[in-house]
């Protein structure tokens, strides 16, 4: 075993400028794509809080949280996370009166809203609870290791009806209705109040509406009242399921952050929230993106114009809807992933040549030729994958072919798009196994609007006929919704008795047959190719500055020392880029970006300078200013620029987080403490905020300071990470490749004509 006791997360003497600086320098590293050691060290340094510890009364848990359901700080007190109350460790709680079949009850909702109950059935939302085979086997392995009490942490967003009355506390009969109730109506048209913390951070006010008389419009508007909750429409009421993470409350010996789309949406453009310069982009909330209109042929009396927002929250679950055996589910939840990420074959290195675009590379025999292969988010507003990022199957496969058709070389081992999260062994645990997860040691899902870059080689051989040329390399993203690891897992827990009794009753309750052992659906989501050697052609239609800048836009998530790549392929877009100011704009923002990570501060004001003389002011400039000032700890230049864009993106907890660094960094405790409230209302548990929280508090000899200390150090990362994913390196093949941030898989030559 080799995760240490708790005690160990000890505290360390180190200067508020030296240890603020590190933390704000890990997170622009954290964005610009580094090793998860680099990204977390400065937040696992320790501080000089212990010598100094303030006063403080009894712990008081209890206290509510200082926030309102838009997260907006109260001046008067810090934010501390919501410990949770009575169903701790969900953060959820409910108001008396709340009934659990009245809940669970999805057919008084029917009648009125015939097209919304349909479209619901064939969700996830109504497959959330026991009666999914996937969700079922990863709570059974959860309570039986860490127990029942502890599976509240799952039942705040999986089993709301199991919960209010803690019935999930108990042995859970197959047939009880409520265990396959999942995300009914009332669940979320109950909910009257959220905060921004997730594991179920809601408040459910009521369990059943009044239903009204249809011809009383008295009746009728009291009865939209109560289900048309102010927060019934925001990414905020999304993001109090969608955001979740494991402590000491979930059995864990140290907190470790979960999946999350709440907080990436939060920073990106689709919130408004734009990191770098780029296209403008349409905001788009939780709403928009996933209940699009949608006809209501049976005449649901919400329907406006004879359409309804989509109550089928069409995302990724391919597998579930297969296992339900609704191929029209599958199909148009293939239909909506179908081009959210686009797959570019960029750039080639073959022999001491490098050619890009790769296309027509003149490639020769005995060469060894090596594709960088672009993938970039195009449409999604969270990662891609989202979700439970450790549980996906979204691979990167990569063929060579002759000219004639036939199969050359492949790659055996394809890039796969997900996290590697590890036990306290070391080894990733790839099937769900949330008990017994300990840290991160890789993560190559793609941010919103972001792109990676993963390389393909292989070693042409000393001869090949003339009918082989050109050859064709051929990159194809597909999408399985579930990891192979996990799909064994469901479909042997399914086998058992208690996996049958549940089967069995999900089949009686909902009238639908359930194979759990049934293939995950695979989706062809983006596909591309390139000729190469005699006789190519090229063919792309996309232009090559744009290909050049997002093959620059991948290479910064490079090592530091190996950013000139990524500064390379920006000077060859700009090259290429015709005189329109935008693209040059978005390209030497790049160039900017990679001039403050490699600590080319003058370098990269300038080039800031000059995209700002191509379009005017714009809050990403001002980003990118402030942090290549803060970088090399020139506080004072970067509080005006950074300042500037906490105020023009409100919601950004990334924008308050690297303020509230500066200005401590600075000595303005105040203004620090005034920053880190504002981040924290966004995202309470982020490590560097409650950190800068707690300096802030210690400065001015605020009573809470003690608290916020502890705060802090029960969320900041866990000193065993980085000889956890030492092990996972160590002990791995596939671990040590995939902890390289950009990465070469080989392709295996499979030629037998």
């Amino acid at each position: 075993m080799i995760v240490p006791p708790r005690s160990s997360q000890h505290r360390q003497r180190q200067p508020w400028g030296v240890a603020a600086a590190l933390a704000l320098l890990g997170t622009i590293g954290a964005i610009a794509g580094c090793t998860e050691e680099s990204a977390a060290a400065p937040s696992a340094q320790g501080d000089d809080l212990t010598r100094a510890r303030a006063s403080a009364g009894p712990d008081d848990d209890d206290r509510e949280p200082t926030t309102s359901s838009r997260g907006h700080a109260q001046p008067e007190l810090p934010l501390l996370p919501d410990p949770g109350a009575s169903l701790a460790p969900a953060l959820t709680r409910v108001a008396d009166g709340v009934d659990a079949g009245e809940l669970a009850d999805v057919d008084v909702c029917a009648p009125c809203h015939a097209d919304a109950v349909a479209q619901w059935r064939t969700s996830a939302h109504a497959w959330a609870s026991f009666n999914n085979p996937i969700y079922r086997a990863s709570i059974d392995r959860f309570q039986g290791e860490l127990g029942r009490e502890r599976s509240r942490f799952c039942a705040g967003c999986h089993d709301p009806a199991l919960l209010v009355d803690l019935a999930i506390d108990d042995p859970i009969n197959a047939d009880d209705p409520r265990a396959h109730a999942g995300v009914t109506c009332m669940t979320c048209h109950g909910i009257d109040e959220v905060s921004a913390d997730g594991n179920g951070s809601y408040h459910l006010a009521r369990s059943a509406p009044p239903i009204p008389e249809l011809d009383d419009p008295t009746s009728v508007a009291a009865h939209r009242r109560a289900v048309r909750s102010p927060v019934l429409r925001s990414g905020d009421l999304c993001g109090a399921c969608h955001r979740s993470f494991l402590g000491e409350a979930t059995g864990h010996p140290a907190h470790l952050a979960g999946a999350d789309d709440l907080g990436p949406w939060q920073a990106s453009a689709y919130a408004g929230h734009p990191g770098r310069l780029d296209q403008t982009i349409a905001e788009q909330d939780c709403v928009a993106c996933h209940m699009v209109a949608e006809a209501a042929p049976g005449g649901d009396r919400a329907a406006k114009g004879g359409t309804i927002a989509s109550h089928r929250f069409l995302g990724g679950h391919t597998w579930l809807a297969a296992i339900r055996g609704d191929d029209a589910t599958a199909t148009a939840i293939e239909e909506f992933l179908r081009g959210s990420v686009s797959v570019d074959i960029a750039a080639l290195r073959h022999g001491d040549r490098y050619t890009l675009p790769a296309d027509a590379a003149p490639v020769i025999v005995g060469e060894r030729i090596e594709a960088e292969v672009v993938l970039r988010n195009l449409r999604v507003g969270h990662h891609f994958p989202g979700g439970t990022r450790d549980s996906h199957d979204t691979r990167l496969h990569v063929e060579l072919y002759s000219a004639d058709g036939a199969l050359l070389a492949r790659s055996e081992r394809p890039h796969q798009l997900r996290a590697g999260v590890v036990g306290e062994d070391g080894a990733p645990r790839l099937a769900r196994e949330v008990e017994a997860l300990r840290v991160g040691a890789y993560d190559h899902t793609i941010a919103p609007r972001d792109a990676v870059v993963v390389r393909f080689a292989v070693e042409l051989p000393d001869e090949l006929p003339e009918e082989a040329w050109p050859l064709s390399l051929r990159a194809s993203l597909l999408h399985r919704s579930r990891s192979p690891e996990l799909v064994r897992a469901t479909c042997e827990a399914a086998k058992t008795a208690t996996g049958r009794s549940f089967v069995g009753a999900s089949q009686r309750l909902r009238s639908e047959p359930l194979d759990a052992c049934a293939p995950p659906p695979e989706s062809v989501l983006a596909e591309t190719s390139v000729e190469l050697g005699a006789g190519a052609r090229e063919r792309s239609a996309r232009p090559t500055w744009e290909r050049l800048y997002e093959l620059g836009l991948g290479l910064e998530h490079e090592v530091q020392e190996r950013l000139d790549r990524s500064r390379s392929a920006y000077e060859a877009a700009l090259s290429r880029c015709d005189d329109r100011p935008e693209p040059r704009r978005q390209i030497i923002a790049g160039l900017a970006e990679v001039a403050a990570r490699q600590g080319r501060v003058d370098d990269a004001l300038a080039l800031a300078d000059q995209a700002l003389a191509l379009g005017g002011e714009a809050p990403a400039i001002d980003r990118l200013r402030g942090q290549a000032l803060a970088a090399v700890w020139r506080w004072e230049e970067a509080i005006t620029p950074l300042a500037r864009v906490a105020l023009a993106f409100p919601g950004d907890p990334l924008a308050w987080r690297q303020l509230a660094i500066a200005q401590g960094s600075l000595g303005s405790p105040e203004e620090a403490l005034r920053a880190a409230r504002q981040g924290l209302a966004l995202a309470p548990r982020d490590p560097d905020l409650l950190r800068a929280q707690a300096l802030a508090l210690r400065a001015q000899g605020h009573e809470e300071a003690e608290r916020a200390l502890d705060s802090y150090l029960a969320h900041r990362p866990a000193d065993f990470g980085p000889q956890l994913r030492s092990a996972c390196r160590d002990d791995s093949p596939s671990c040590a490749l995939e902890r390289v941030p950009v990465h070469t898989h080989e392709l295996t030559w499979v030629d037998d004509r």
